[in-house]
């Protein structure tokens, strides 16, 4: 009898220890009110994709841009920075403008590149992370 009593109380011990062991699928506490949306960023090098160097002026670059982004997406958030990469053995500074994007959409973003690409002949690198977000004003 003790033998027995001894096995259930192990066994219940055990089946508690392994319970707990599982994973919940608690939702995690969001105190800021998040919303969920895709964050797209593009790079747009500023080198002429002919000839490889920078034809025109940074700050001319960045209104033509910026109108143009205003025109597929409702805000953007752009920052200049150099990019260096190699051709060949040769390392190639270019200037990069970043511009990281919430609430658009995949149409908007291609369509804004290819306007990108066609009328000042630069690259653009696209990237889309999901996110979570939300804007917060006094």
């Amino acid at each position: 009898m003790r033998k027995r009593l001894f096995i259930v109380c192990i066994l219940f011990l055990s089946i508690a220890t392994l319970v707990g062991c599982i994973p919940t699928s608690e939702k995690e506490s969001d105190s800021l009110g998040l919303e969920s949306t895709d964050r797209y960023e593009l790079l747009i090098g500023l080198n002429d994709v002919s000839t490889g160097k920078q034809i025109m002026d940074t700050h001319e670059a960045i209104e033509i841009i910026k109108m143009k982004l205003l025109n597929h997406v409702s805000g953007v958030t752009l920052t200049v920075s150099n990019g260096y990469y190699y051709i060949g053995a040769l390392i190639v500074d270019e200037t990069t403008l970043n511009c990281v994007i919430y609430g658009a959409n995949d149409e908007s973003i291609a369509a804004l590149v290819d306007e990108i690409n066609k009328d000042l002949n630069v690259s653009v690198l696209v990237s889309k992370t999901p996110s979570k977000y939300r804007l917060i004003t006094p």
